[in-house]
């Protein structure tokens, strides 16, 4: 059995990470000689083999995901980590992070700022087509960025930062910032560009029928059954992809999305479901895993929006009544996944002691203290009677794992006197339902189970959810304080890491008062596949010289993906 854990080398990443928001003051994203080195005339790149071997060009391989997704235009649908390996099949992003935890340029070629990081230069690669055969351009770019500003778009809250894009030259924009704005490749990380061609004869089907300039091009789409991708025969990576094909399919149960490897009938499948890490460990030499654990944690959220857990009496009792350890067990984590009190791992160069120890939960003395204060309160949010029980509603998408860990928080929380209501819902409605629609003002949801953090930089993890004081896309609790935007703001335009460790812990202080969400245990995720499946962990930058981040979170990058025969 072939076991890679990434997470054995995170502290080193994570360290080298933070050393480059420093870098990127005043300093180049990458530079001209990342992207020159093996380039060929009209920005095609030729690429190095892998580790694994020669790779092998041709065939066909399927994996199993975890759920269904909306669909696939950038700024219009959202996406689990599911649907995230879907784009980036169809679509190249901007920018990427490599195995050293830096973010580079990937389908732009060069991304520079000013002294100050107050504007940042992008040039894009030459030659690069979209798969109707239109020109990747800077007007392309632009047409992008003013779709994607519109407070109906789902990115609008994440380019706040951005005070206006400028079209330099055919294949250069500069992006001029609100403020110095030293994370912003993160940023772009989240940038697919897609063909406005496209968008405009699709119309609202546009969803439904993508285009972008990735290494494969979208063939059929028969909804919660198989998406299916072939070959893009003019991909600007010479000689890139190696398959012919991927196929999609999108397995709920994870004790049939494991099966169907063990089987055959998949070549792969990702687990965020601590259980099935542990089951996939017990397959031996039949199967290769890779797995990884970052700063993505369970947990669940609350509509600061919507009574009662508008009230943050009630929030925090919910914190206090709940037992990460219990839960931790019921999720089959026991041994495998640490709990979790903030968005950062304990080896992330962010994590906080003093949080750690703050964090409001397993106290159900304290919580029922909290929730009779505010049973009991004549003028409390729900409009209930003094006294009357309190209810709150809790949704889950209907995985098992997940159904047993909500009744066991059903009984935490029952324990220290709610009546908690379990609600099953299938995954794209549940992220949709959180989102909300535009101008995302009306989350449809009272306390969903969720999952928090990501290895970006913790402006790109905090400030796109928590610092527009106005309700948008991203921030799905819909809670915001003006302290909260003003510390996000100072984290955002402060360079000096050890200023900025002050100011997200200050932050974090906040979210331990305000409870807009509560931990469980950090998620560890793992690809599985069958071992004739290569490429994997071991993607490149264009060029070939320059080490991606592998299957970070157990995303897959299928573009230098082989079989071996």
């Amino acid at each position: 059995m072939t076991a890679r854990t990434p997470s054995q080398r995170s502290l080193l990443l994570r360290l080298l990470a933070l050393l480059a928001i420093v870098t990127f003051i005043g300093a180049a994203c990458g530079g001209g000689d990342e992207g020159a080195e093996g380039e060929n005339e009209g920005g095609i790149v030729e690429n190095e083999t892998e580790d694994e071997g020669e790779p092998q060009s041709g065939g066909s391989v399927s994996i199993a995901l975890e759920a269904e997704s909306a669909g696939w235009q950038p700024c219009v649908d959202a996406h689990s980590e599911s649907g995230t390996m879907v784009m980036r099949a169809i679509y190249d992003p901007l920018t990427a992070r490599g195995e050293d935890g830096k973010v580079r340029p990937y389908l732009a070629e060069t991304l520079d700022s000013n002294d100050d990081a107050t504007e940042w230069t992008l040039k894009l690669r030459s030659g690069v087509k979209f798969h109707d055969g239109t020109d990747l351009t800077a007007d392309v770019l632009k047409n992008n960025f003013d779709a994607a500003k519109q407070p109906s778009s789902r990115c609008f809250a994440a380019l706040q930062p951005i005070k206006e894009m400028q079209v330099v030259d055919p294949l250069t924009v500069k992006y001029v910032m609100n403020s110095p704005y030293g994370p912003f490749p993160e940023l772009l990380m989240a940038s697919y560009p897609y063909s406005p061609s496209n968008a405009e004869a699709k119309g609202k089907d546009v969803s439904a029928n993508p285009v972008g300039t990735g290494p494969f091009t979208f063939v059929s789409w028969e909804r919660d059954s198989k998406l299916t991708v072939k070959k893009n025969p003019n991909y600007w990576q010479k000689g890139l992809p190696y398959l012919d094909e991927v196929v999609f399919r999108p397995v709920t149960d994870e004790d049939a999305r494991l099966a169907a490897v063990e089987s055959g009938e998949v070549d792969i499948m990702h687990t965020l479901r601590q259980e099935t890490v542990k089951n996939a460990r017990n397959l031996g030499d039949a199967v290769n895993r890779i797995e990884f654990v970052g700063n993505n944690c369970g947990g669940s959220i609350f509509n600061t929006a919507r009574p009662p857990v508008d009230d943050k009496r009630v929030r925090k009792a919910l914190a206090y009544a709940m037992n990460q350890e219990e839960l931790i067990a019921i999720l089959g984590g026991e041994g495998i996944s640490p709990s979790c009190t903030q968005f950062f791992s304990k080896d992330s160069p962010w994590y906080s002691e003093k949080i750690a120890k703050a964090y409001p939960q397993n106290k159900p003395a304290e919580g029922k203290k909290l929730l009779d204060e505010y049973k009991n309160d004549p003028a409390r949010s729900d409009k209930k009677a003094a006294g009357a029980e309190v209810v709150v509603e809790f949704n889950c998408p209907p995985d098992p794992t997940l159904i047993a860990v909500a009744q066991g928080y059903q009984q935490q929380a029952q324990a220290v006197g709610f009546k908690m209501n379990l609600n099953q819902v299938e995954q794209a409605t549940h992220i949709n339902n959180a989102v909300g629609k535009p101008p995302f003002t009306d989350a449809d949801y009272m306390i969903n189970c969720w999952r928090l953090g990501s290895q970006g930089d913790p402006d790109s993890v905090l400030f796109n959810q928590y610092g527009d004081p106005n309700n948008n896309a991203s921030n799905v609790t819909n809670f915001s304080t003006p302290e909260l935007q003003s510390l996000l703001k100072q984290g955002r335009e402060e360079s000096d890491p050890a200023k900025r460790k002050e100011i997200y812990e200050k932050v974090h202080e906040i979210f331990n008062d305000e409870v807009p969400h509560v931990w469980t245990g950090a998620t560890v995720t793992s690809v599985v596949s069958k071992p004739a499946v290569k490429g994997i962990q071991g993607w490149t930058f264009p060029g070939g010289k320059t080490k991606g981040n592998g299957a970070e979170n157990s995303g897959i990058r299928f573009v230098q993906v082989w079989v071996q025969k």
